[in-house]
């Protein structure tokens, strides 16, 4: 099961959408959670069918900020247990018949009520005694060196964090990729960067889950990463993969194309074997010759586009693991734009 935090800082602007619809292309979660949405119950409701996920939980926007959303696919069962505009508590049933549970957290962004952060953990960390999964945009970092640029951290608002986490039994995962996740894009002198977003899990955590790093994604819409969970559990790592992650799907962007028609209707237009066959395996046989002949077309079609959007990300990559965007914020503002653009030509060819 893959789950992804983000605080998109707008979810209604169309490039943020673009942006989380292709990342959800790409990566198939089964639960998403997003912070700052500043929308409204019924966007984000809408959004969510967009996004093609079957169910969600929102907590409207307060004035023009805040606004939470957590869509979870079909293929999870999630029961929200409570929820405030700075979080959403929920339980997840897993597929050997545990539970666990999982909570979105978005931390105050103001210095004077930050303490309200963390009494809310402190009160969500007694209410249950299931494997815990906490994560989002915490508004703090743990350690002074998670921030560069600007002026010093409070020591003890650092601290306050730090205390928090051990009362409530809770440690960092870590992560994969660029150490900041939060960035305010300024020009190279004045630019500041700090980790404000993480996963952290208790100490039963690792009893029933593999403890993996979280992911962190690149971003060319927020002023924050998305960062990428793989909820395993412990000896069912790869029958999942296999079951889940290499499966051929239909997808949906095709249906529109003339010729996905065409090689549809080509592979099922022979009627008379249906009297000559099994009914079933016919179906099996005919659905799996259409899928991989569709498979080699969307190959040729759309491999160009998806090989630039590849090389542009991980050009993005590139330039915040050497730290070069700090002297050519330009740059990776041109490089954005290029990928925002991909995106735009793709959405108007599939008008």
């Amino acid at each position: 099961m893959k789950l992804i935090s983000w605080n998109v800082r707008g979810l209604g602007k169309a490039r943020t959408f673009r942006e989380t619809q292709q990342m959800v292309q790409e990566h198939r979660p089964q639960i998403l959670f997003l912070c700052e949405t500043k929308m409204m119950p019924k966007q984000m409701q809408n959004t969510a069918r967009r996004l093609q996920f079957q169910n969600c939980f929102e907590v409207s926007r307060k004035g023009l900020g805040g606004g939470l959303i957590i869509m979870w696919t079909s293929e999870v069962t999630l029961e929200v247990k409570s929820f405030s505009n700075h979080h959403v508590d929920a339980v997840v049933h897993s597929e050997n018949g545990s539970y666990w549970r999982c909570t979105g957290i978005y931390g105050h962004p103001e210095s004077d009520q930050k303490r309200h952060t963390w009494e809310l953990l402190r009160r969500l960390a007694v209410l249950t005694s299931l494997p815990w999964l906490c994560f989002g945009d915490f508004n703090e970092v743990l350690n002074l060196n998670e921030k560069i640029g600007g002026k010093e951290k409070s020591v003890s608002r650092v601290n306050d964090f730090r205390e928090t986490i051990k009362d409530c039994e809770l440690r960092d995962l870590g992560y994969s990729g660029y150490l900041f996740t939060w960035s305010n894009k300024g020009a190279s002198s004045h630019i500041i960067e700090e980790r404000l977003d993480r996963f952290l899990c208790d100490s039963s955590w690792g009893n029933y889950f593999q403890e993996k790093a979280a992911v962190h994604l690149v971003s060319w819409s927020s002023d924050h990463t998305p960062i990428l969970m793989e909820v395993l559990e412990k000896g069912k790592g790869n029958r999942y993969m296999r079951r889940t992650f290499h499966r051929v799907h239909y997808e949906d962007m095709w249906s529109p194309y003339q010729k996905c028609r065409e090689i549809v209707k080509h592979k099922w237009k022979d009627g008379s074997c249906w009297t000559k066959n099994n009914p079933v395996e016919l179906f099996r046989r005919k659905s799996k010759e259409s899928l991989a002949d569709l498979k080699i077309w969307s190959n040729q079609e759309f491999n160009g586009r998806d090989k630039k959007l590849k090389q542009l990300k991980n050009k993005l990559k590139e330039m915040k693991n050497q730290f070069s965007h700090f002297d050519n914020m330009e740059e990776m503002q041109r490089i954005e734009n290029q990928i925002d653009n991909i995106l735009i030509d793709e959405e108007i060819f599939w008008k």
